[in-house]
């Protein structure tokens, strides 16, 4: 009898564990558990409640981002290359702009200096709100280590992204941080950019601290 209890105690330990680790991924939660959960965030900053709004992103990314493994997608380049995810066998930094968001041409310098910090090491790839026709002046400023993706249809939700399958809510700039076995790591949002009272100096030293310290736990 002990011996029986024994071994039902192990199968169960056992599908305990397998359930724990099998692998839950981003498209198949993205729609609803961000949906919500960002619906309740902009009500929040609309009722003027900051810390609520902070609490309820900080969930979001907790409860639908972290953790959740990213499909293979098959993005379209600008010079209309397909990379496709499940080759890169290297980090990723899976990030959204969008050429009338200020903050994205901001941190541009940043991530060219990154690129090339880590060329070879990390892939870097940017998804683009807007199609391939707008992106001359804006895609030129990139340094050509980075992917660039163009939307093929510009949605009319603008704080959305998708793109081959991709499936963004979360407004521009952001940033996905992708190990090498396609987990997410995090997600990060927004980035400095010039103003009458913030020169390029100051914006590219911040953008890069903020962005140094996010990809940290794949460069160390």
């Amino acid at each position: 009898m002990r011996k029986l209890f024994f071994a039902i105690g192990i199968l169960i330990s056992f599908n305990s564990w397998s359930q724990s680790t099998e692998k839950i991924y981003y498209k198949n939660i993205v729609d609803n558990c961000i949906e919500d959960l960002n619906k309740q965030i902009n009500q929040a900053w609309k009722d003027k409640e900051s810390e609520k709004a902070r609490a309820l992103f900080d969930s979001l990314i907790n409860n639908c981002i972290k953790g959740k493994y990213l499909s293979n997608y098959d993005f379209k380049t600008i010079k209309k290359e397909i990379i496709s995810t499940d080759n890169i066998d290297k980090p990723i930094v899976l990030l959204t702009s969008a050429t009338w968001c200020g903050p994205c041409w901001g941190e541009i310098p940043t991530l060219n200096k990154l690129a090339k910090k880590y060329d070879g090491k990390i892939e870097f790839i940017v998804l683009f709100w807007n199609k391939k026709k707008d992106l001359k002046k804006m895609a030129s400023k990139y340094d050509k280590r980075i992917h660039l993706i163009p939307s093929e249809s510009e949605p009319i939700d603008k704080s959305s992204i998708m793109i081959s399958g991709f499936n963004h809510k979360l407004d521009y700039p952001a940033a996905y941080l992708i190990d090498k076995n396609k987990k997410i790591l995090d997600l990060t949002r927004g980035a400095a950019f010039p103003t009458k009272d913030m020169d390029w100096d100051k914006v590219n030293e911040i953008n890069e601290k903020k962005l140094t310290e996010f990809i940290k736990p794949v460069t160390e």
